[in-house]
């Protein structure tokens, strides 16, 4: 991933929003909440993301420049 700016920034968005980030090998890992992504000491290039009975661990080397968002929930009228 070239822009890590993009992904701490929408790590921030407020209110979160889940999104998914995809690997260069097609692999898709979904980020449900702000705090179950946490970022490995830099000099490692890292990172791990904690989800509902599974747990991803990347480098951001291997990361496209794809973030896509969910789009939020529709209300019914």
């Amino acid at each position: 991933m070239k822009d890590l700016a993009q992904l701490k920034r929408q790590l921030a968005t407020r209110p979160f929003r889940p999104f998914w980030l995809e690997t260069s090998g097609g692999t898709r890992i979904r980020v449900s909440r702000p705090d179950w992504f946490i970022e490995v000491p830099e000099r490692w290039g890292t990172f791990i993301v904690f989800g509902e009975g599974f747990v991803s661990h990347a480098h951001y080397a291997d990361l496209t420049d794809l973030i896509e968002v969910e789009d939020p929930p529709t209300t019914a009228s």
